[in-house]
């Protein structure tokens, strides 16, 4: 658990280094991002720590996934990617989508992540979506989840769930999408990295100002699948 913990303090020194801003939001202090917005950094840390449920333990599997077993460490409380809509402070849209494939065919029912609120409406869109060309393509499930915990706390997880679940079919890669809709288009969310594994992966983001989503890599942020 040490070397994780290092690595990311080390990456948050490099973009100390390159250069910070502070976000000009009433009320919530403590949050800055990168200079070009996409990162957000939670300054002072979490105030409290609340236990997440144990994984499994509504007797669904796991399919495909990012987060801790430690309930006090599900994932990095204080650093990962801003979510925002297109009237939010960027003053663009930018979405986070992470690919999967699943090892076997399964019927996807809960889709979890990391995410935190900032500003603006409190709540962001999960979404499981289909591929298209190494992309996220349409959305095959969405659910909009509101009540987010705060950006820099651990260890709520935003969690989409209810209905008979979507089929997940063993070798097709899907992409969970954090994103914003229309009664969230003002929202700065934040999806905090993983504190499993500090490794670069490719995932996909998308800015409304430059036309859609685009390939990219980096930690990925805290996600889990689960199904049947």
């Amino acid at each position: 658990m040490r070397k994780p913990v290092v690595r990311i303090v080390l990456v948050l020194s490099v973009l100390t280094l390159a250069g910070i801003v502070a976000l000009a939001a009433a009320g919530h202090q403590g949050i800055v991002t990168s200079q070009d917005g996409r990162m957000a950094i939670a300054t002072h840390g979490p105030s409290h720590v609340t236990p997440s449920r144990e994984p499994g333990a509504d007797s669904l599997t796991l399919i495909a996934g990012t987060l801790s077993k430690y309930p006090y460490g599900t994932y990095f409380c204080c650093y990962g990617y801003t979510i925002t809509g297109p009237q939010g402070f960027l003053g663009y849209a930018v979405w986070i989508g992470i690919p999967f494939t699943p090892t076997t065919t399964m019927t996807a029912k809960k889709i979890q992540a990391s995410v935190g609120y900032v500003e603006g409406p409190n709540g962001v869109s999960l979404s499981l979506n289909a591929d298209s060309g190494g992309l996220p393509g349409a959305a095959i499930a969405t659910a909009n989840v509101t009540n987010l915990s705060d950006y820099g706390e651990c260890c709520t997880l935003a969690t989409a769930q209810g209905g008979s679940g979507v089929t997940v079919n063993a070798g097709t890669q899907y992409w969970v999408v954090v994103s914003t809709s229309a009664t969230t288009n003002t929202t700065f969310d934040a999806w905090a990295f993983n504190s499993t594994d500090m490794r670069s992966y490719p995932f996909a983001s998308y800015n409304s100002s430059s036309g859609g989503w685009a390939a990219s890599d980096g930690l990925l942020p805290g996600y889990a699948v689960w199904g049947q």
